[in-house]
């Protein structure tokens, strides 16, 4: 559901205080509704000649029945009336259903986002409140008031560092096509509130408003084909061009100014408090369809991309910078490159750079006395260069011939050396107001965004990798590298990492797996560094599957191993959560990779800890607990060793896979482990959440920036052991039970694929990777269709299972209910996570539910498995309830609460809708192949109507997966 946390505010502005009188006047709710109801009232007139005039009838009668069962807790006899209804319905019309509410849900999510837009802006000149903020004077004054000094702040600010990493994780439902839409309604639904448009201009927003909305109805919602990951990687460089890119130099302007006003220095040129890495073309974990030349592709498609961007504002520059003097180290600058151009364009006449006719400004003439231009233009004429030389790759042509006067870019600091004296010069004359404009936002940018605009990391699982070792110890006659014990790997390993000779022979014949792995270190030595981030090694278990890395890196490297990759294990299972400090001390402790993280890495180690799959493996409440102490003993380990330990955290989008707001997500880690530095994942739908309007944007770098700044510079909390015994305990109930049925239960599985869409999961195209890594049982499905499924029917049954039994143990232990409030009062990770489980609980619906379980479940054994765990549910609550003594879910959220309530009759006929679908494939289908007689049209529509539907769910519940 759309998160309740407020857009971002400008940190450089002052606020004055909020007057009551003008806080009681504003009204913030009426306009929000308003619009819901006007978006929705007009997409029902503008399609009212695009379908037949009884499915308009029809529609009428699904959303009134609907509005009684939503509004009636639970009318008994609507919902029957509702369900029978719909179950009565053609394809047709069970298409046009789930269209319709599928698009109300969108539409009501983008009038949420563009509501707290304007509720930032009310908030910024005195009018009104709000409910959760996190905006950067506010926590400085905080901090301040806290003992911490202005200067102590500020330093804090200029070295510490979020990195977001766009992932191809498939969780976005909504096709980029719609997506670019909804933008566009967003924006006439702001200019709608603009009370300075003429008539003229409203009824212009309103025609554009109009238009948009019968496009969206009018654009196929369908994915038509999977998404290569090469496309995946562009949909990613949408998000940075579309927002980030201008969000990031405005959003560390407003920053400038705020400590300016408070008499201090502006953050230094070279400061990062963001950086941005990708995962799409990289991340080949069970993905056989990223190849080593998927990645090379996507490196010149990142690179394309930024050359562009950066040409486009060199262009500005060069018509805005028209001084006619400057420095005399601006001028020898010039100097100098103009006589390496001479000198090259007489060593390689053919090559002369001549065609400039396509340049938008000052293609034919420079004015010499004009040091600035004459400085980008030589500047332009490079990144040209670098984006004809990206083209050429990503066409499949030669590139053109390397010319002396005009290299390519390949280093950001060869980019920042010109712009930086340009920067300097206009100081130094007198004209820094024009130096801290658009220049230094593009130095910024540099800074940033490099020369590829994301870094793509390299993820591989671990047993793909001993895969390539045993596969090379065979062939050169040394015992297979899986049958050597843990110690005597490492042993092997290392006596490789320290020696001379070779491993690898170069005429080794690998295929299939093997090769792949290899050809991937391969394009690794042959990719520029800057262009790459971390090897991520998911599924690490052991100080080996590090260490093994090293070793491939080394004898693939064409240089030694000098542009090797900074190996980051990904610690994903609650026994590789327990054993962690094992897998690290040991690697701390072996006197090569010591050495190696010394002088490679300056003594620092990345851990990235997964969200997903330990909550897949023993339950949310297990996954978060270990999850929790492993960094704790993690972080002690390396300050025994004296490495600086940064974590890179795996979160996925939903609460079962460690979703939430990250403002408070960040504040419950535990003390000692942000350390100036954080990574994390951004997935799938959550990238339009924190970037899809400029707005969001400057709110979610606020909202990070804060939250790392507060964790860092608040002293932590003592958890009291009282408090530890107490979830040791729940966590050990509660994985128990978990485990149980999901494991355990012979029944589970069959139910599992019934009751729920996860067979037809694969229909929706949202992603290039296969639901499993391998083939296999529920242990084998990745966590996002594990989520995906379950959130589809309302049950949530990775968010909550478990629990249950927990919170029973937990109200027996000490002081009972009282000691569980004041652990949620005291402790952050406490409240952190009951607040995100009590969200989850208050999507969940037991009455939906079962309706999946009584038309999809044939076995009465299968329904009792249903009943029991709705049992399990509806207790589950109760005693969330009894622990957080509110009456009703979500009473101390009321925002939160409304915003799942306005979608209830929404999501209710979606959901009988898929349930009647889900039926009918399946009774045309055999395992996703339709059955003969049955007709391909016939088929077809009904395939396209269950995906709406569950893309609208999807939306409807802002979770995917």
């Amino acid at each position: 559901m759309v998160s309740t946390t407020p857009p971002a505010t400008m940190p450089g502005a002052v606020y004055p205080m909020s007057k009551s009188s003008r806080v009681d006047s504003v009204d913030f709710i009426s306009p929000l509704q308003q619009d819901v109801n006007r978006l929705c009232d007009t997409l029902l007139s503008l399609i009212e000649s695009t379908v037949p005039s009884d499915h308009l009838s029809d529609l009428e009668n699904v959303r009134s029945l609907a509005k009684i069962y939503d509004s009636s807790f639970k009318d008994e006899a609507a919902f029957a009336d509702l369900a029978n209804l719909i179950e009565s319905f053609n394809l047709q019309q069970l298409t046009v259903v789930a269209s319709l509410f599928s698009n109300m849900c969108n539409l009501a999510n983008l009038a949420e986002h563009v509501h707290r837009v304007r509720r930032r802006k009310a908030f910024e000149r005195g009018e009104g409140s709000l409910f959760t903020h996190h905006f950067l004077h506010e926590i400085v004054s905080e901090l301040e008031k806290n003992g911490k000094s202005l200067k102590e702040i500020r330093d804090q600010l200029c070295t510490q560092t979020v990195e977001m990493v766009l992932t191809a994780h498939p969780t976005q439902a909504v096709r980029r096509s719609l997506l670019s839409k909804l933008h566009s309604i967003a924006h006439c639904l702001e200019a709608n509130h603009d009370q300075y448009l003429t008539p003229q201009e409203e009824q212009s927003n309103e025609d554009q408003l109009r238009a948009n909305l019968l496009s969206l109805w009018r654009t196929d919602e369908v994915r038509r084909s999977k998404p290569k990951p090469e496309d995946e990687a562009r949909n990613i460089l949408h998000i940075i061009e579309d927002t980030v890119w201008d969000a990031t130099p405005l959003y560390l302007s407003r920053m400038d100014r705020f400590f300016k006003s408070k008499g201090l220095e502006q953050l230094p040129l070279e400061a990062r408090p963001f950086l941005f890495g990708s995962w799409a073309g990289g991340d080949r974990d069970g993905n056989p369809f990223v190849t080593p030349a998927v990645t090379k592709e996507v490196v010149a498609i990142n690179r394309y991309r930024a050359s562009c961007l950066y040409l486009a504002e060199i262009e500005d520059l060069l018509f805005d910078l028209s001084l006619h003097y400057g420095t005399q180290e601006l001028l020898d600058y010039n100097a100098n490159v103009a006589a390496e151009v001479e000198a090259a364009n007489k060593a390689q006449p053919e090559l002369a750079m001549t065609d400039k006719i396509r340049y938008k400004e000052f293609w034919n003439y420079v004015p010499p006395t004009e040091p600035f231009r004459v400085c980008l233009h030589h500047i332009r004429d490079r990144m040209t260069a670098t984006r004809d030389h990206c083209e050429a790759l990503l066409a499949s042509r030669p590139p053109p011939p390397v010319n002396r006067a005009t290299p390519i870019y390949t280093s950001m600091n060869d980019l920042l050396e010109p712009f930086l004296i340009m920067y300097r010069s206009l100081h130094a004359t007198g004209d820094g107001i024009i130096a801290e404009g658009k220049l230094k936002d593009l130095i910024r940018r540099v800074h940033i965004f490099g020369l590829t605009l994301v870094k793509l990391d390299i993820r591989q699982e671990a047993d793909e990798h001993t895969n390539a070792l045993n596969v090379i110890t065979e062939y050169v006659g040394m015992p297979r590298y899986d049958s050597l014990d843990e110690e005597a790997r490492i042993s092997f390993l290392t006596s490789i990492l320290e020696g001379r000779r070779p491993l690898l022979p170069r005429s080794l014949p690998a295929t299939g797996k093997a090769k792949n792995v290899l050809d991937t270190f391969e394009t690794i030595s042959a990719v520029e560094t800057e262009a790459l981030g971390a090897y991520i090694i998911s599924m690490c278990m052991r100080p080996s599957d590090v260490l093994a890395v090293e070793v491939l890196q080394q004898e693939c490297s064409h240089d030694g191993g000098a542009r090797s990759l900074r190996v980051v294990p990904l610690l994903e299972t609650i026994k590789a959560l327990q054993d962690s400090t094992v897998v690290l001390n040991t690697l701390f402790e072996n006197s090569w990779y010591r050495e190696h993280l010394r002088t490679r890495y300056d003594s620092v180690q990345e851990v990235m800890v997964g969200y997903s799959d330990s909550g897949k493996d023993g339950g949310r409440l297990t996954s978060a607990w270990e999850l929790y102490k492993a960094q704790e003993q993690m972080a002690a380990c390396a300050e025994k060793h004296g490495i600086r330990l940064r974590f890179f955290h795996g979160r996925g989008g939903t609460v079962g896979r460690g979703g939430g707001p990250q403002h408070l997500a960040i504040l419950s880690q535990p003390p000692g482990t942000v350390n100036q530095y954080l990574r994390v994942t951004i997935q799938g739908e959550v990238m339009e959440q924190d970037f899809g309007l400029p707005e969001l944007a400057l709110k979610t770098l606020d909202t990070y920036t804060t939250a790392v700044l507060k964790a860092d510079l608040t002293p932590g909390v003592d958890v009291k052991d009282e408090y530890r015994s107490v979830l040791d305990a729940m966590s050990e109930i509660s994985c128990k039970k978990y485990r149980e049925i999901v494991h355990g239960d012979p029944r589970f599985v069959q139910y599992f694929r019934s009751a729920t869409p996860e067979q037809e999961l694969g229909l929706l195209n949202i992603g290039s990777r296969p639901q499993k890594r391998k083939e296999g049982g529920v242990e084998t499905l990745r966590a996002i269709p594990w989520v995906f499924a379950w959130t589809q029917t309302r049950l949530h049954l990775p968010v909550w299972l478990g629990l249950g039994s927990a919170l029973q143990v937990g109200l027996k232990m000490g002081a009972g209910p009282d000691l569980l409030r004041e652990m949620y009062d005291k402790w952050p990770f406490f409240r952190s996570f009951f607040d995100l489980i009590e969200m989850v609980l208050a999507k969940a619906d037991p009455h939906i539910s079962s309706r999946y379980d009584d038309i999809l479940v044939m076995e009465d054994e299968q329904k009792q498995f249903g009943d029991m765990l709705r049992g399990l549910l509806v207790e589950t609550i109760d005693l969330v309830l009894k622990v957080s003594g509110e009456q009703k879910l979500l009473d101390k959220d009321r925002v939160q609460q409304r915003a799942i309530n306005t979608r209830r009759e929404w999501l209710t006929p979606m959901n009988l809708a898929q349930v009647e679908l889900l039926k009918r494939w399946r009774s045309m289908s055999v395992k996703g192949v339709v059955k003969d007689g049955v007709s391909p049209e016939e088929a077809g529509e009904c395939v396209d109507a269950l995906i709406i539907s569950m893309k609208g769910l999807s939306s409807a519940l802002q979770n995917t997966g």
